[in-house]
């Protein structure tokens, strides 16, 4: 009985030992391994005999005890080669890696082709190809309820959500799933965007929203439009003016809306812009315009579904971003030569 143990460690022995020693290949390439967040000793042999850094699970998992280095495993991205001794990979996986993540900063307000130009200017993804595919990302049926009453033809202006995300430096060729790698990053912070979007509104507001009979496309286009035109407490007193205005059939004239129509985001439209034949001239056409004129943030969505009660139908801002209200149009008209000639 004793031999037969003896001889069974014997064995063990030497194939560890031949395990450890003989690398998998003599390939000297260096290779991308990524180390995600929270991944254990097991998680990561795994994947070590996937891309065929290793050859036995075993021998590596024991060598790691052995070591006393279960816990000394770095997330990040690491260079390793098919090449390598056990030892050699241990001792790079337990020294800090590259992570393979960078930030990114999405305003409050800024519409799709804003967010594709600044995900261009940062080297992120060309502009042409976000646009693109934020025409074309693919939803299932039932991939976000928050989109259910969204108009058939809209695109997803006013829900990617802006916020600062932290997405891939370079896309992971293993994660590509058939697309190019601008595609496959592209629709990557589509999803992030889409996916906040549904955390941020919250059950409260969505049955806030029916209760008031009103659609959550409703709500974001009102939001993308108090985004243009308040900023913090002024926001809920917008709100409630603009729907106001809207139940009794009066124009909302905001010039974000014909600024989103021409392009040309002036301070103050021409009056030829105000005149421009678009569904977003809130000037030209009463009630919302055709859909979102940007991406609001949480605080533009709050006020649309709680507007803050009030009595005034007019507002004004002065150069120094003051908002001021008027009850009647000649108090507005009296404000204006006060405050902006």
């Amino acid at each position: 009985m004793k031999k037969i143990i003896f001889l069974g460690i014997l064995v063990i022995l030497v194939i560890t030992g031949w395990t450890i020693f003989v690398p998998p290949s003599e390939d000297p390439t260096e290779k991308n391994f990524v180390i995600g967040k929270g991944e254990g000793v097991h998680e990561i042999s795994q994947h070590l005999k996937e891309q065929n850094f290793i050859k036995n699970e075993f021998v590596f998992e024991t060598y790691v005890w052995l070591k006393k280095v279960q816990s000394k495993f770095m997330a990040g991205e690491h260079a390793l080669r098919q090449n390598m001794r056990v030892w050699e990979i241990i001792s790079v996986l337990t020294s800090p890696g590259e992570t393979n993540e960078r930030d990114i900063k999405i305003l409050e307000g800024w519409n799709n082709r804003e967010i594709a130009n600044y995900l261009d200017g940062e080297g992120v993804v060309n502009k042409d190809v976000f646009l693109e595919a934020v025409l074309s990302y693919k939803l299932g049926n039932t991939d976000y309820e928050f989109l259910e009453d969204k108009p058939e033809g809209a695109t997803l202006e006013g829900y990617l959500f802006p916020d600062t995300y932290k997405i891939y430096k370079k896309f992971p060729a293993e994660l590509l799933d058939g697309k190019d790698e601008a595609s496959a990053m592209a629709n990557h912070i589509i999803k992030k965007m889409l996916e906040n979007f549904n955390q941020k509104l919250s059950a409260e507001m969505r049955a806030e929203i029916a209760k008031n009979k009103k659609t959550i496309f409703e709500i974001i286009t009102m939001a993308s439009i108090i985004e243009k035109e308040a900023r913090g407490e002024d926001m809920a007193m917008v709100a409630d003016i603009f729907w106001r205005r809207i139940d009794e059939g009066i124009a909302l004239q905001s010039d974000a809306t014909v600024n989103y129509a021409t392009g040309k985001y002036e301070t103050q439209p021409s009056l030829d812009d105000l005149k421009i034949n678009s569904p977003y001239n809130t000037y030209k056409y009463r009630g919302l315009p055709a859909g979102p004129i940007g991406n609001p943030g949480l605080e533009a969505i709050r006020a649309a579904v709680y507007p803050k009660a009030n009595n005034y139908w007019y507002f004004l801002h002065t150069k120094d971003g003051q908002t001021i209200y008027s009850r009647t149009f000649d108090e507005h008209k009296a404000n204006k030569l006060k405050y902006l000639q």
